[in-house]
């Protein structure tokens, strides 16, 4: 069994997603890098996907590292446009990882239903979490 890269924490606003990651980065004393998904959509053409893969080379130059991608559905939406092409781009980065890089990805979203389902399959290298309150 190929052990998670990464986990999509979901559930309403202020339910504590945000905390968990924190205290996850805390408790394995990692270094912690927090993604706001919109600013990643914000970048000029073409510079999004570069972004994330200068994002991804410095969790991996920082690791043992958690990188958290906050309100993950504005770029993990269903099909079409920028964010699809972000989001396959972070979605083939994170099948490339090799676990021995200590890097560990944790998505959050309030809007599970919007995420793109290539995120959501079993058998995706994230696990996927739901917060009641």
């Amino acid at each position: 069994m190929t052990p998670s890269r990464g986990v999509l924490l979901y559930g309403p606003p202020g339910c504590g997603k945000i905390l968990l990651a924190k205290a996850i980065d805390n408790e394995g004393q990692t270094n912690f890098i927090s993604i706001k998904g919109p600013h990643v959509l914000t970048i000029q053409s073409g510079g999004s996907e570069d972004h994330i893969r200068d994002v991804l080379d410095k969790a991996r130059q920082a690791a043992p590292c958690v990188l958290f991608f906050d309100e993950l559905d504005s770029i993990g939406k269903a099909r079409g446009g920028l964010a699809d092409r972000v989001m396959n781009h972070i979605l083939t980065e994170m099948d490339r990882m090799d676990p021995k890089e200590n890097v560990f990805i944790i998505g959050a979203t309030s809007r599970p239903n919007i995420i793109d389902s290539a995120v959501l399959e079993p058998g995706n290298t994230m696990k996927i979490f739901c917060f009641l309150t």
